[in-house]
Parts: structure tokens; sequence; C-alpha cells
């Protein structure tokens, strides 16, 4: 069976790189390169999905050794449970995308080279895959190279547009920042292991020094919280995710980032098995703050690409709670509480490219159909598209979660890990801290369920406010099939948890050997059954009182008679320009928290007469505050730094090699 396992793992590979040459080759014939290069990349996920569940069922890693790149650097692919979990992830996606992108793309037929586009998709699938599952510090660092070469060409597709070019400069810039960080972290553990092989940091990395361990944990966390969109590193995210073509953005948003996540799971858990109490704290407190941060710099965009880049952004947060909640259970030796906090990682991770991978294939087919990603240019969608609407809102339900839907579910394990912080940990300080922490999450998650409303009700509802939306036309089915496959993942995975319990089962046995069952979702506390609360029989309680006093109300009152007319308003018929707008649904928020938005307000009145204006403009622009008050003075000190250097190059070759034996002898000096 391992045999069997590995020929489908190979295979899955080799369809990626026959997708992406046979793009090429046809690449004058368009329709030919669209079909052999999504249908490739369908096959290659369907067979890594298989692959990663062959794994996780039986136990069993499985190794694919290439070749030798160069002495003591062998390209070497190795699936084990942590491997095999990201592997289904990346796959799953994959599957929807590749089908969902049939449709988009005809969008680029006689714009954009059909042959590039479908082959950068499957080596950036391929690339994915390769960061996740290979076994050594330099070709890891190869694979994530190309990963962030491929997502950054793939954001230029559209390099035309100034807007596109800029984003993808600065996701460039920042992803090569967060890689420096991730090269040290390697280079610190080969100082002191003299390896760099994965096997060996596993096996002697635990045992250095703890101010060693404290070093290559935090230069982990930057490195790899660049990636993945922390709170301040996020800037490249809302920029990059609306620049890229919208089934580049479901890839990008729903998998590229988790391999951060990948990555710190690796080196925390695999190479330097926990640390101390701190390093739970400053990763829940990172986490916290994306969360927060992360959905109220979203609740003011009217982009919907943009909105849902920052609502990434919240979501890495709440991954970064249940990572620091499992990093702080290790620190107090709560073994099965870690493990709790871990399944509650792991199970974000999933959920969260489910439907945010859903969701951004909605709103790129809100943009195949009319042109726009501004809610404020559309309305009424939902009677010219239906299927895209429903959809869309299965998404944005599970985005806000909403039970029974799958972000419910992690959300609400994420939210059970935060309160035993209170529960089961003796230290008064967490005692307080966790009931805060468990607020802000619900603090979050009502900003969120807002910012969906908000969405969904300006785009899909309401009358068209331009020809564009009342023009709009249903997406082809191969793009409605491809949010399908996603839809059907949030509802299958909240209904039944279960799924994902059997997967991540095998991850937390190897960290904490614990195991989970469905009690560790359905009470609180779990562990201490004679002071629970079921979540289940509340659940049943609460729908069988509901039912009961629509059941009284129905014999007292009786059957309501419903008339549906026109909406009454005043005798003068309903125009778009009554429509609550997408900046007007959130001002109330905006007003509030100004000081983080950095709003300046302009309102004019135009009329003969103050008191009946002919027509009333206000209008709202924000800053970026975080760019503002963090990067600009970090750029302009780079600026003044970088000119006061120039003084240096003088253009003496006298000087330049004094500068040669001065850089010699400090360097002898050093290693002697």
């Amino acid at each position: 069976m391992g045999e069997f396992a590995i020929r489908l793992f190979v295979l899955s590979l080799l369809l990626f790189v026959f997708g992406a040459f046979s793009a090429l080759c046809f690449s004058r014939r368009t329709k030919w390169a669209n079909v052999l290069a999504h249908c490739s990349s369908f096959f290659g996920g369907l067979f890594g999905a298989t692959t990663a569940l062959f794994v996780l069922s039986t136990k069993h890693p499985i190794i694919v050794t290439a070749w030798t790149i160069v002495s003591d650097v062998v390209l070497r692919l190795k699936v084990d449970m942590l491997s095999a979990y990201f592997l289904f992830v990346i796959s799953f996606v994959t599957i929807a995308v590749s089908v969902y992108s049939l449709g988009y793309v005809t969008e680029y037929y006689g714009k954009k080279p059909m042959g590039l586009l479908g082959s950068g998709l499957n080596l950036f699938v391929l690339s994915m895959i390769a960061v996740v599952t290979v076994d050594h510090s330099v070709s890891f660092l190869i694979a994530w190279e190309l990963m962030s070469l491929l997502s950054f060409l793939l954001v230029m597709v559209e390099h035309e547009k100034a807007e596109t070019r800029k984003a993808g400069y600065v996701y460039v810039v920042m992803t090569h920042f967060g890689t420096v960080f991730i090269i040290l972290s390697f280079l610190t553990l080969f100082f002191f292991t003299k390896h760099l092989d994965f096997s060996s940091f596993t096996q002697t990395a635990a045992h250095l020094p703890a101010s060693v361990k404290n070093i290559i944990f935090l230069l982990s966390l930057i490195g790899f919280g660049t990636k993945a969109g922390m709170i301040p590193l996020h800037v490249w995210l809302p920029r990059a995710h609306p620049a890229a073509p919208s089934h580049i953005s479901a890839l990008m948003s729903a998998v590229m980032i988790k391999t951060a996540i990948y990555g710190l799971l690796r080196v925390n858990y695999d190479f330097l098995k926990g640390g101390a109490t701190w390093w739970g704290a400053v990763v829940l407190g990172i986490g916290v703050l994306s969360a927060v941060l992360g959905i109220l710099f979203g609740v003011a965009e009217n982009d919907m690409k943009r909105f849902l880049a920052f609502s990434s952004a919240e979501n890495i947060g709440i991954i970064f709670m249940g990572l620091g909640a499992s990093l702080l259970f290790r620190s107090y030796h709560e073994p099965l509480l870690g493990a709790l906090a871990l399944t509650a990682l792991l199970y974000h991770v999933l959920n969260h490219a489910i439907f945010k991978g859903l969701l951004f294939m909605g709103a790129g087919s809100v943009l195949y159909a009319t042109h726009t990603k501004n809610i404020n240019e559309l309305g009424g969608l939902i009677r010219r598209m239906p299927w895209t609407a429903v959809l869309f809102l299965i998404g944005g339900m599970s985005l806000a979660a909403f039970p029974p839907l799958n972000g419910f579910m992690s959300e609400w394990t994420t939210f059970q890990s935060l309160l035993h912080l209170s529960f089961s940990l003796d230290h008064p300080i967490w005692k307080t801290v966790g009931g805060l922490l468990a607020a802000a999450l619900g603090l979050t998650g009502a900003f969120v369920a807002g910012s969906v409303v908000k969405h969904f009700g300006t785009a899909f509802l309401a009358l068209p406010r331009t020809p564009h939306a009342a023009k709009a036309n249903e997406v082809p089915l191969a793009m409605r099939f491809g949010m399908i496959v996603l839809a059907c993942g949030t509802i299958a995975f909240g209904v039944w948890p279960g799924l994902v319990l059997r997967m991540t089962n095998r991850i937390t046995e190897s960290y904490f050997h614990q195991s989970l069952t469905g009690r560790a979702m359905l009470y609180i506390p779990f562990h201490r059954s004679a002071e629970s609360i079921s979540l289940g029989w509340t659940t049943i309680i609460f729908f069988a009182i509901l039912l009961l006093l629509i059941t009284l109300l129905r014999v007292w009152v009786g059957k309501s008679n419903n008339r549906y007319d026109e909406t009454w308003n005043c005798g003068t018929p309903l125009v778009q320009t009554m429509e609550y707008t997408g900046t007007s649904y959130s001002h109330p928020v905006l007003m509030i928290f100004k000081r983080l938005y950095g709003i300046e307000r302009k309102v004019e009145v135009q009329g003969e007469y103050a008191y009946y204006p002919k027509r009333i403009r206000h209008r709202l622009k924000t800053e970026a505050i975080i760019e503002t008050k963090l990067y600009r003075p970090l750029i302009l000190g780079t600026v003044w730094l970088s000119q006061r250097l120039r003084a240096i190059q003088s253009g003496n070759l006298q000087s330049y090699l004094a500068y040669m034996i001065i850089t010699l002898i400090v360097l002898l000096l050093w290693i002697r």
C-alpha cells in the first residue's frame, strides 16, 4: 500500500508538471491551453488529496527521493502527518479552483497569453506542495522562493495597471523581507546543529540553550508571519490579493498564506519542541491584534476583494490565537488542552481555506459579470445571478461563524481554548486574560457578521445602481461548479466535524500524545464532566423553546395574513439613489474608530435654501494608519541613512581596497 501511495503522489506531481508544459506548448491555441492546464491541475489536486488521506489514515509517512542537488543537499519529499494535512488543504482547494478557472480565464482570451497563465497556476501549486513536503532547509528555501516569485508573476498579470505594479512591488519586497528572517533562523539552527536537514533539526534542536531557541522562535515568527499576513506585516496582503486574477487570489488567500502556518508549526513543534511561556503570550498578542484590527480595516472597505484580503489577516489572527494557546498550554504541561488548541488552529486552517476560496471565487464571479469590485456600483445581483448570490452567502455565513457551517466549528473550538486559559490555568493573570481574549474573539465575530451583511446586502440586494449591475448575467457552469465544491465543504466539515478530527488527531497524537473526540467541541470545560455545560443539549433546548413559542403564538394569534405590495415611499417612486451604500452602512463604525482610520470628512450642500438642498455630497477619506505611522518613517529613515552611506562611495580605488582589508581583519578576528 505504501508503494501505491508513493506512485499516486508522484503522479500528482507529474500532472502539475505536465499541465505547466502542455499549456506553454499550446499557448497559441487558447482553448487547448486552458483545458490542458486546468484539467491537469484538477487531477493533480485529486491525486494529491487522495495521497494525503492515505497517509493520515494509515499513519505511514511516505518518502520520495528525487536527486542530489549538491553534496549533502538532497531533494527529498517526505509526507508525514503534518505535511499530509497541509497537502490535503492545498489539493482540495486546487480541485475547486481548477474547475472554476476553466470558465473564469475565458475573460482573458485575446488579452493575456493563456499558456503562461495556465502554466503559472500549475507551477504555483507545485511549489506550495514542495514547501510542505521537502525535508531539507536548502530545498525548502528554494521551494519557498519559487512560490514567492511565481505568485509575484501571477499578481502582475495585469501589469499595465499602475495599482497592479505597485501591489506587485510591495508584495515582492515584503515577501523577501520575511525570507531573510527564515534564512537567518535556518542558519542559526545550522550553526548549532552542524546539519541542514529537517531530521537532524528534529533530533538536536530541542536541546539547544534557551537563549538560542528564543532567537530561532523570534526569527521564524517574523519570517513566516510576514508571509501569513499578520499585522503589522500585512501591508502586502490588501494590495496583492485584489490585484491578482480572482482564481489566483483564491489560491493565495486560501492556501499560500497557510504555508507560513506550516512553517511555524514545523519549527516550533518539530524542531524546538515548544518553549517558554512568553512564546505563547507573544503569539496570542499578535493574534488578537491581527484579528481585531484586520476586520476593523475590512469594515471600511467597499472593494470586495480588499475586504476579503483584510478578512484573511483577521482569520490569520484567529489561527495565531490557537497557536499561542497551544504553545502556552504546552509550556504549562497541559497536553490535553494543548491538543485542543492545536486542533482548533488546524481546523481553522482547513475551514478558512474553504470558505475564503469560495468567497474570492464569488467576488471573481461578480467581477466577471459586472467588471467592477466596488459594491457601491452593484445592487440587485440576486435576481441576475442567483447561484452566485446563494454561494457567496454560504461563504459569508461561514466567514461570520454562523452554525452549522464549518467556520463556526473551528472558531468555537478556538473560543473553547481561550476559555480554558481561565478555567484550567492556576495563574491569576491568565484567568483574566483568557476571558478578555475570548471576548475579543466574540467582538471580532460581530464585526465580521456586520461586514458580511454590508457586502452581501449592498451587492446582491435592492436595485441595480449602475448599468453594469442591471445587465449582469449568471457566470458559466464551470465557475458555479467550482464554487459548489467548496460550498459543500463548508457544510460537510461543519455538520460532521469528526471528518476533520480524524485527520487532526494524527498530528495531536504525535505532538501531545492526545487525541480528541466530539466531547472536546461540545462541552465547557470538556475534561470536567461534573461541571460541564453541553453545547449540544443547550442547542437542542434552545430550538425546542423556540419551536414551543412559535406554536403558542400560532395557536394564540392564529394564521397571519400577509399581503405583498410595492414598498411605500410617500407617493414617490423608489430610485437607486435612495439605497444604503456600503459607505453609509459602515459609517457608524468609521466614526467610532475615526482615530484608527485617520478619517477626513467633507459634507457639501448644494441648493438655494439650506433646509431644502438639491444635493448633498458626503465624502469620507480613510488613511492607512499603520503605513503612515510605521512604514513611512521607516522608509524615510532608510533613505536618509542610505544618503549618508553614499559618502563611502568615493570612487577611489585605494579606499575600496582599505574597506576590503578592514573587513577581512574583522572576519579573521571573529572566527579565530
